[in-house]
Formats: structure tokens, C-alpha cells, sequence
């Protein structure tokens, strides 16, 4: 017997819900353009049940190797030297699971000592082994806290000025509550600069989910 859901993520076979692609437009578009972007929209308003479906629909197409990654479990450790290792952690467990060729080699011989570098290397090396592109929906990106969050996006940012050299993710969405714009209030005071190497310039879109309209409503 189906429920309205308000306690996690939806699914069809369980849930009355309406189609979750038809929850965000243009997605797909980024995606095709290898460009890397942010969802954003307030707590249960269904992220999770979006990405999670995305992902389905990606893997589905058969253009690309989707695989969708939850942060929520790296939240609060603010120091990088436990917090890349952790993310890179966390990753690999999804890729066990994701159903992608070689997911148990990700970062299998990691050497996590090697922080400042590790994930677009593990990324990198892993891009290497396969025959697609690879996309990457990481949830609860704003989990990160501090020097954790920077490390993290320069990491990405470093992968995506590389990739016309280097393999790395085709495409990627950091997705949560905040809008990209607003991570460094979390990082640090305005009257402090991040640097000239800025982790937050390569976002192409930024989007949202909006609450349900009334035929929405009516459709529920």
C-alpha cells in the first residue's frame, strides 16, 4: 500500500509522488555540456528523491557512468588531513555499489597520507578504467566544514581545469541546502580571502527545486 512520504527520500513502488524528472529542467543539458553545477533548495523538499532517480535515468541512457554520493557522514571535520581521506572513504563505498565497472578499485591503493591531492587523483586514476564519462552527483555537499570544504573544491577545480590533459569527471553537481555562493560565509569571514585560486569559480548553473505548484498539488 503506497504513503505520502515526509521521512526520506521517495520511491514510486512505495510512495504517491509525482515523476521526479519533472522536478528540475536542464539538468540533462548541463550534464551534455561537461559542466559542473549546484542544486539547492531547503530541507525535505526532495533532493535526495531527484538525484537518486537522475542517477537511475543517467545510467539508463547508456552515454555515461552515473553515480550518486551522500557527504552527509564526512559533516564537521574541519581538518582536511581527516576530511579528504574520509570523503574519499565515502565515495568508495557508493561505487561498490553503484553497479560501474571496476567500483571496488576506486581508490584501492590510495595513499591517504597524500591529502592535498588524493581525490583528483583517485578521481583521475579511476576516470582511466572507463569506457564512458563519468558523472558524479555528490549530496550534502554543504556538510563540509572549513578547510575540508576548500580542499574539496579545489581538488574538483583542479580536475576540471585538467581534463582537456588528464582524465576526470565529465560532469558534477554539489547539491544541499546552500547555494554555492553562500559556502564561503561557512569557510570563513568576508574580510578574508580565499586566494587568487578560487574554489568556487567553475559552477555553470545554479539551481533549485521550488515547492509543488497547484497542478503538481492536484496530481498528488
Amino acid at each position: 500500500m503506497r504513503y505520502f512520504n515526509i521521512a526520506g527520500p521517495c520511491n514510486e513502488a512505495s510512495h504517491y509522488m509525482i515523476e521526479a524528472a519533472t522536478r528540475l529542467k536542464g539538468v540533462e543539458r548541463l550534464i551534455d555540456m561537461n559542466q559542473y553545477f549546484v542544486i539547492h533548495a531547503a530541507r525535505q523538499s526532495g533532493k535526495t528523491t531527484y538525484l537518486q532517480d537522475l542517477t537511475k535515468r543517467v545510467n539508463a541512457g547508456g552515454r555515461y557512468y552515473a553515480l550518486y554520493c551522500s557527504l552527509e557522514g564526512v559533516q564537521n571535520i574541519t581538518d582536511p588531513k581527516e576530511g579528504i581521506p574520509a570523503i574519499i572513504s565515502c565515495i568508495k563505498d557508493y561505487f561498490v555499489y553503484s553497479g560501474i565497472p571496476h567500483g571496488d578499485k576506486f581508490a584501492q591503493n590510495a595513499d591517504l597520507t597524500d591529502y592535498v591531492s588524493l581525490l583528483k587523483t583517485e578521481l583521475t586514476r579511476f576516470c582511466i578504467l572507463l569506457d564512458k564519462p563519468l558523472v558524479v552527483f555528490f549530496d550534502e555537499a554543504d556538510c563540509l566544514s572549513e578547510n575540508t570544504l576548500i580542499l574539496f573544491l579545489r581538488q574538483l577545480r583542479m580536475g576540471y581545469n585538467s581534463r582537456s590533459m588528464t582524465p576526470f569527471v565529465h560532469s558534477l553537481a554539489l547539491v544541499g541546502m546552500r547555494n554555492i555562493r553562500d559556502f564561503k560565509a561557512k569557510v570563513r569571514p568576508d574580510s578574508e580571502s580565499l586566494g587568487s585560486a578560487s574554489p568556487f569559480n567553475i559552477v555553470a548553473e545554479s539551481l533549485t527545486l521550488k515547492n509543488f505548484n497547484r497542478e503538481e498539488i492536484a496530481q498528488l
